[in-house]
């Protein structure tokens, strides 16, 4: 399968996004189209495809289908931040908190950022800067509902962020040592705020 056509059609764009959102998950074809509000004929074509490219896997249960990703494809790891940085997680989060004035820098750490995350694990987003956080609580709500998890967020001011960090607070000193996916600038937007 060329991967420029990956995500080609509207229907598979809303079929990667729903399967690497939680990618241990079965979904059988009536239950897709409830979820995502496709017609049937247009999901089943999609997936026959990814299947035959051998990115999905079926499993007959019963008289139902069931679809999953492949977790043993060659490209499942670099197809999965390819998702999430083209249409998934980290896309839908770059496109709302880039409405959010104030943020210096925003960053994913925890399970997603270290790659260890499971169906049960929510999203931990740390921003820094001066924000709207009522602005802020309405694009987490929507995006919640729509990545179906949770997401905790951290709001620190650079000065406090910095301070926490002169005075050895734990949680800080872990968020700067581990991994993180930044959503809003980078490690050197972040370095410059702990060396001011």
């Amino acid at each position: 399968m060329d991967i420029f056509k990956l995500t080609k059609s509207k229907a598979r764009q809303k079929i990667l996004q729903l399967f690497f959102a939680d990618p241990d998950k079965r979904y059988y074809l009536r239950e897709l189209e409830r979820i995502l509000s496709l017609p049937v004929g247009n999901i089943r074509r999609e997936l026959v495809s990814l299947a035959e490219a051998g990115l999905f896997a079926r499993e007959k249960a019963g008289n139902q289908v069931y679809y999953f990703l492949n977790k043993k494809s060659f490209v499942f790891e670099e197809l999965k931040k390819i998702v999430s940085k083209t249409i998934g997680l980290e896309a839908r989060l770059r496109e709302n908190l880039r409405k959010i004035a104030g943020i210096r820098t925003a960053f994913v750490f925890g399970s997603f950022a270290g790659g260890k995350e499971d169906s049960f694990s929510d999203i931990d987003l740390m921003i820094i800067g001066r924000i709207d956080e009522s602005a802020l609580l309405s694009k987490i709500s929507s995006l919640e509902k729509e990545l179906r998890r949770e997401i905790n967020y951290n709001i620190f001011s650079p000065e406090d962020f910095k301070k926490g960090l002169a005075q050895k607070e734990v949680f800080l000193e872990e968020i700067i040592a581990k991994p993180k996916v930044f959503i809003v600038g980078g490690q050197d937007d972040l370095e410059n705020i702990v060396k001011r």
